[in-house]
């Protein structure tokens, strides 16, 4: 079935494993792009390797912690 996802791209949360995993192969085999994220960068560039073409590491974020604003 063409659910007409061909190059678009798509964020996928917690995509290093269970149902995020399950819904960026889903997104792959019907042509999207995925951005991969998840905690560790590790796992997130285990799973773009896995994942293979059109799959892609989200750049890794630093918590800060701090006063709020305003």
């Amino acid at each position: 079935m063409d659910l007409g996802l061909k190059d678009r791209v798509y964020v996928v949360t917690g995509a290093t494993r269970g149902l995020g995993r399950a819904s960026a192969e889903a997104l792959l085999a019907e042509g999207a792009k995925v951005l991969v994220t998840g905690r560790e960068e590790k796992t997130v560039a285990e799973a773009v390797a896995e994942l293979g073409e059109g799959a892609a590491a989200s750049p890794p974020t630093t918590p800060t912690r701090g006063p709020r604003p305003g």
